[in-house]
């Protein structure tokens, strides 16, 4: 499948910047899409959204109320680069919902086999994306298979232990008198 055609598949939004995408998440996008989306397609998931951008790509596959994300960056600020193959439910497209009722594979990985040095991905050089995507796709069968089959108590008990911690997101807004208040945002109070 060419670039033209995974461009193509993009549903974001006019108002949104666009920058040209790198050589790098080019390659890596278009090999995520031969070595990791049939997994992806053979239980079941379809297409959602795919953005590839200068530093990062976001492949998007959704099956009803869940959906499997492969997210890259290669931004600066974001050393050492990495991808995740990320398993979620809900909305994938708004931040606090995701960002709450997301968990990706490695902390599959990382509660079947607690002794495994799971982290995430590795952004891989050039000679080592096919490789790379390959295990992420044989992990992804090992670790995710519950989820891949509709089965998700495995996934809320990674999500409950991940989140357990977390404070809700905080809002700062002034009030009448010009102080600043503390609110908490209501879904990830939720």
């Amino acid at each position: 499948m060419g670039i033209f055609n995974l461009k193509k598949g993009n549903k974001k939004a006019k108002s949104e910047k666009s920058e040209k995408p790198s050589p790098e998440q080019l390659l890596f996008s278009e090999k995520a899409m031969e070595f990791i989306i049939p997994t992806f397609e053979k239980f079941g998931f379809k297409k959602h959204r795919i953005e590839i951008e200068k530093y990062s790509s976001l492949i998007i596959y959704r099956k009803e109320n869940e959906y499997l994300k492969i997210s890259s960056t290669t931004y600066p600020t974001d050393y050492p680069y990495c991808y995740n193959i990320i398993f979620g439910e809900g909305d994938s497209d708004d931040v606090v919902e995701y960002d709450w009722n997301s968990t990706s594979l490695w902390r599959f990985k990382e509660t079947i086999e607690p002794k495994s040095k799971a982290t995430e991905y590795e952004f891989p050089t050039k000679e080592g994306v096919e490789p790379s995507l390959n295990n992420a796709n044989a992990e992804l069968l090992k670790y995710g298979l519950t989820f891949l089959n509709g089965d998700l108590k495995l996934f809320h008990d990674i999500r409950k232990e991940q989140n357990k911690n977390r404070e809700p997101y905080k809002i700062y807004s002034r009030d009448e008198n010009g102080k600043f208040q503390t609110s908490y945002e209501p879904k990830s109070v939720e």
